[in-house]
């Protein structure tokens, strides 16, 4: 809590930046509450900076949602609102240091000891950046007056856009001017130049330089006699807007089980009150045809949508489709725009200006004060869970939104999760079902090919990614003209860069994981901290020549393609491939021209995109997802692989689906081979319900991590013991608590640190919250100069 100087009182208002004091530094607030009626407390308050915004970033309808995710996921509300804010929008301070002359004398010194030296040396060579931590070696330096510190901000980012315009100062004729006596017309177009300003309220000195090649010099001249003006003018970035991806218009009569789906999403609005819908819809039963006309309903009861899409990719593909059918009045929000295009594309939400917004998981946050619906398309997809403080999921937080803001919510998915599916089961979620494809098409045909059965057989061998049967399929494929997606979930050419003599591989320094070997790129490169280095022919271990690469990837998968079908035209659609912006666009642009022949990739080939002419969809390795230690493990192989099979046959060619597996038996791939989900869930959810996992019950994980691996597993053993002796201390609600660990984390190490984690579950959400708060609270001193930081995530995913 802050007090607010007079002079900002006019100006101070919910959802505006403000600059605050804390301790001996300045930071960046948020106004989330203000009451200028409330008694001072019996502590001194300080006093609010600096006001940083002229319009607000959020409404007030949007705080109660913020508050709400930081408790559920036990995190400060102002980290929720940073994370939700467009980047690049705070002022932050740092601390940089100086060396006097005394430090100077100091350095030369036999007696100073070497760290001291060591520090004082990087000041003098680093002078004004930010000190490095920890701070407390520095303060000594100061206090024996051989540095000095100060405190510095930096600059924010991002903000409006703003060009130098030129005009007239004050109201003056032009032919007055010329017709001055004092005044000489050096330049030949100079009269021209002062008169193509007389007729505008002010030009953007770039385009006077375009027009007159002098134009800078003749804007500089008459500014200094106190003529014309320059001054800055905020104009409009140009909006990231997409083209639809495929030239396909959507359809646009109704089918019955559209019409009745939809009709249920539009009563609900009509209400004007909160309710959640689960849309179970096959792949190419037409859920985005439904989505549309549920956006415009909202749009016709003046209300404002949010549609949430697993995937960057995904959503530029859906941005050109809803674009083309509802103007300008969409936005787009996602991490693959520039800071300056994600601080534009929020303030026209904040402004009102905006209709629709589509996005990642982020555009959740979108502060729209209308909001009637929000539409989570593919609600399975673990995308929507944020590994990175906040970590919240996209699917439930909007679930919340929903009711917090009397919105309706859409659960859309072709392969429901089982936790959504289970609410529906239980009346918590209305089910909505399409059980048929767009004018009845089939769905398509899926083979299994056991590789086990290839490699005995010797049809194929250990090196050979592609069995007889696909790769005969895909010749086939190619040869009638038609499309190919061939689904590999990893990138890279080989998994391992290996030494054929002693059995080493190359591993990385910060995660303790194999480097990945790009071809491409010519390096080894880790997928978790992007550490990369180039390639040795000679092994570090047993010094033998001839390393070689080991395993597959998606690049590999490229390779092998064109050998085998020289005459394809072949494109790789994975985070490798579309790192530049405009490469997403391009590729899909591309393929859905029929400018390519096969699309390779990564999970980025398995949403919702419609390709009428792809036929042939191959999954390369279906066990790559299965071999996870994570009890969604069979889930997600179903999901994955029956939505990359979703992709064929939605023309008016039937589609055909080959999956390469060691585990042709398994429940997740036979389910999927039979395009039976309902099969699918009653294997799963007897087997949740077996353990209490979620629907079940509620999983939080608690992750420790730190430079010393002793110390982080011995500071994990202490809080562990700590929580086992709370709960002995609870009669009844100790039972409902259950603690896993602790326990190396299956990445033991990640980017230079080592991890430990405690598993908790419980079938009481609020007793897992108040445990956990209690944790919270004696963890801090216990761990205060261990050198191991803990973190707490609520509803986990990734268990690694």
């Amino acid at each position: 809590t802050y007090v607010v100087p007079d002079e900002l009182w006019p100006d101070v208002a919910i959802g505006k930046r403000v600059l605050v004091p804390v301790r001996n530094r300045e930071i960046t607030g948020y106004i989330i509450e203000m009451d200028q009626d409330k008694a001072s407390p019996d502590y001194e308050l300080r006093e609010i900076k600096d006001l940083l915004d002229q319009a607000p970033l959020f409404n007030q309808d949007i705080v109660p949602f913020f508050k709400w995710m930081a408790a559920y996921y036990m995190c400060p509300v102002g980290m929720v609102i940073q994370s939700a804010l467009p980047s690049g929008l705070n002022t932050l301070s740092f601390k940089s240091g100086a060396i006097t002359a005394r430090g100077i004398e100091a350095i030369k010194l036999p007696g100073l000891a070497p760290d001291q030296k060591s520090m004082l040396i990087w000041v003098k060579e680093n002078p004004g950046k930010r000190l490095p931590s920890p701070l407390y070696r520095f303060y000594r330096l100061e206090r024996d007056g051989l540095i000095t510190i100060e405190l510095n901000k930096t600059k924010r980012r991002t903000g409006p856009l703003t060009r130098t315009y030129v005009r007239y100062r004050g109201d003056q004729d032009v032919k007055d001017i010329l017709n001055a006596g004092d005044i000489v017309l050096k330049a030949d177009n100079e009269a021209a130049f002062l008169e193509c300003l007389m007729s505008e309220e002010g030009l953007p000195l770039k385009e006077l330089c375009e027009r007159f090649s002098n134009g800078g010099y003749l804007a500089d001249k008459w500014a200094r006699k106190g003529v014309l003006e320059k001054y800055l003018k905020e104009v409009p970035r140009q909006s990231p807007v997409h083209e639809a991806v495929t030239t396909d218009t959507l359809p646009v009569s109704l089918s019955g089980q559209q019409i009745d789906c939809l009709s249920a999403m539009k009563k609900g609005m009509d209400k004007g009150k909160f309710s959640t819908f689960l849309l179970y819809g096959v792949t190419g039963s037409g859920k985005t045809e439904v989505y549309y006309n549920a956006i415009s309903h909202a749009i016709s009861l003046n209300r404002q949508a949010i549609l949430l899409v697993p995937e960057i990719a995904l959503t530029i593909f859906t941005e050109g489709l809803f674009r083309s059918r509802l103007g300008n009045r969409v936005a787009v929000f996602h991490s693959g725009l520039s800071e300056g295009e994600r601080y534009e594309q929020w303030m026209m939400m904040a402004k009102g200006e905006i209709d629709l917004v589509i996005g990642a998981r982020s555009a959740l946050f979108a502060p729209l004060s209308r909001l009637g619906l929000i539409i989570v398309d593919e609600e399975y997809d673990s995308s929507y869970k944020q590994e990175e403080p906040p970590r919240y999921q996209a699917r439930d937080a909007a679930v919340a939104r929903g009711k917090i803001g009397n919105a309706v919510v859409v659960l859309g998915a072709g392969t429901p999760s089982v936790q959504s599916y289970h609410n529906a089961e239980k009346g918590q979620y209305q089910l909505l079902s399409m059980p048929e494809r767009v004018e009845n098409r089939p769905l398509p045909n899926i083979k299994i090919v056991d590789m086990k059965t290839a490699l005995e057989m010797g049809r194929t061998n250990k090196q050979t990614l592609l069995s007889p049967v696909l790769r005969n399929a895909l010749i086939d494929n190619f040869e009638k003209r038609k499309q190919s997606i061939l689904f590999l979930n990893r990138r890279g050419f080989s998994k391992i860069y290996l030494c054929p003599a002693c059995g080493e591989s190359v591993k990385c320094p910060n995660c303790d994981l194999t480097l990945t070997y790009h071809l491409h790129a010519r390096e080894l490169l880790c997928h978790y901290c992007e550490y990369r280095i180039m390639p040795e022919n000679k092994c570090l271990l047993c010094r033998h020549e001839g390393m070689i690469p080991y395993g597959f990837g998606t690049e590999k998968l490229e390779h092998e393609l064109a050998d085998s079908i020289p005459y394809a035209r072949i494109a790789r659609f994975d985070r490798d491939s579309t790192r530049k912006k405009g490469q997403i666009n391009s590729i899909l642009k591309s393929f859905s021209m029929h400018e390519l022949d096969i699309l390779v990739g990564t999970q980025m080939v398995t949403k919702g995109y419609d390709f009428p002419d792809v036929t042939l969809v191959g999954v390369v390795s279906a066990d790559l997802s299965l071999n996870f230690p994570d009890f969604r493990a069979g889930e997600r192989t179903f999901q994955i692989i029956s939505q990359v099979a979703g992709r064929a046959g939605r023309g008016v060619d039937k589609g055909q689906v080959i999956i390469q597996t060691f585990n042709p038996m398994h429940y997740a791939i036979e389910s999927a081979r039979r395009h039976d989900y309902k099969s699918f869930y009653e294997r799963e959810i007897q087997m949740r319900e077996m353990l209490s996992y979620p629907p079940f019950g509620y999983l939080a994980c608690i992750r420790f991590s730190g430079n010393v691996k002793k110390a982080v597993q011995a500071e994990a053993g202490k809080i562990a013991g700590e929580m086992k002796a709370i709960l002995a201390s609870w009669p009844k609600k100790g039972k409902t608590i259950q603690v896993l660990g602790p326990a190396e984390a299956p990445l033991a190490k990640l980017r230079g640190k080592y991890r430990w984690q405690i598993l908790l579950k419980s079938k009481n959400s609020n007793v897992l919250h108040y445990f956990l708060e209690r944790i919270k609270d004696a963890s801090v001193t216990k761990l205060k100069g261990s050198g191991v930081s803990m973190m707490i995530d609520i509803d986990p995913y990734q268990m690694l």
